[in-house]
């Protein structure tokens, strides 16, 4: 053999050779969106987007008839990190994915809302869960984030 086909054969094994000596342990990411709500009892606007939302809060909160979208923030999360979401003001909601999706879809989660303590749960893959919080703007918009979960199993 001649060295040019021996350098190229040594290069040839080291590429081969590199993803077993190194391997990847990807961990599983969902996409994490958490929105911020407020919700009025001045007016009866309701975002079209919303409207899901606004009529499961209104079964407990029936003074609420103004729904709006402020901001939603979505953000990869890979199963056991935590993620802070800025909502509106200097209020904030840390999330953490507990556990991946069971084989009904469902994944467990943790949610700190603003001036709320920590919610363990499980929830619907795909589903906005809504958490009215006690926090209200100056204007006395009472602050309500929903978070949803994806992708989920085919």
């Amino acid at each position: 053999m001649s060295p040019g086909t021996v350098r190229h054969l040594c290069v040839g094994l080291m590429i081969l050779t590199l993803p077993a000596a190194a391997p990847r342990e990807e961990k599983e990411t969902v996409q994490v969106s958490v929105l911020a709500i407020l919700a009025t009892e001045r007016d009866n606007k309701i975002d079209p987007k919303l409207a899901c939302i606004a009529r499961e809060v209104q079964k407990t909160h029936k003074k609420l008839t103004g729904f709006q979208m402020v901001k939603m923030t979505r953000k990869p999360l890979a199963i056991g990190a935590k993620e802070t979401f800025e909502l509106v003001g200097d209020q904030k909601a840390v999330v953490t994915v507990q556990q991946a999706a069971d084989e009904k879809n469902r994944i467990q989660m943790k949610v700190a809302p603003p001036r709320m303590g920590e919610i363990t749960y499980n929830t619907c893959c795909g589903k906005f869960l809504p958490i009215v919080t006690p926090f209200r703007t100056k204007n006395n918009d009472l602050l309500i984030l929903a978070v949803r979960v994806q992708p989920c199993h085919d």
